[in-house]
């Protein structure tokens, strides 16, 4: 059977579509891991030993299993009826959110110590250190892996499909299931893939000199 461009062609619309879901998921995924991160980087600071136990038990079980451990675990294994999206959106988030956990305490090291102090001093309450000081350096510093990060949540988006989750891959399945053109349409599904992890590194190559002259 010869390679024929016009298999991939036709399947671009429907591919598209599933590439809009896969950045969806992507982007949820993102904030909710970013919240995910910053309230446990904010519980660690309290120095509680039992909770910071049961965060570094989290980020080693969540980095020590695969991801599609973690999906079936989530869809399959918690008392809850949930719907496979909601299933997806929940496994990944909490996959990156360890991630994202482990990352922030890197941004965290590298703000200097003094700033913390010196508002202390002036009686800045601990949440407003937080709000006013310490998050927006640290979102500036972490934006580079950040977009890593978001990355890696694409293309772990295709282990959804096990769940039946609709997103590119899952579409370009069935697309090649129906047409018997399996070659032409994943190559089409990788050129998007390519094409969203490309743009996303370039819009922070502009995100990371904007930061860079603030930090300046």
């Amino acid at each position: 059977m010869h390679f024929d461009i016009s298999y991939t062609i036709q399947a671009l619309p429907q591919l598209f579509r599933g590439a809009l879901i896969t950045v969806q998921f992507a982007v949820i995924a993102l904030c909710f891991s970013t919240m995910i991160a910053t309230i446990l980087s904010i519980v660690r600071e309290f120095g509680n030993p039992f909770l910071e136990a049961v965060i570094r038990t989290y980020v080693s079980f969540i980095r020590g299993t695969p991801l599609l451990v973690q999906i079936f675990l989530v869809y399959y294994v918690l008392p809850l009826d949930l719907h496979p999206v909601t299933a997806g959106l929940a496994a990944l988030s909490l996959n990156s959110g360890a991630i994202m956990t482990e990352i922030m305490r890197g941004g965290l090291s590298a703000i200097p110590k003094g700033q913390i102090e010196a508002a202390r001093t002036l009686g800045m309450k601990r949440w407003l250190i937080w709000w006013k000081i310490t998050l927006p350096q640290v979102f500036i510093l972490i934006t580079p892996p950040m977009v890593n990060e978001f990355t890696l949540i694409v293309k772990s988006t295709p282990l959804l499909a096990v769940i039946t989750v609709v997103e590119l891959f899952r579409t370009s399945q069935q697309i090649f299931s129906s047409n018997f053109r399996p070659i032409e349409v994943l190559l089409g599904a990788a050129a998007l893939y390519f094409l969203i992890n490309f743009t996303a590194s370039k819009i922070a190559a502009v995100i990371e000199l904007r930061n860079a002259v603030k930090l300046a």
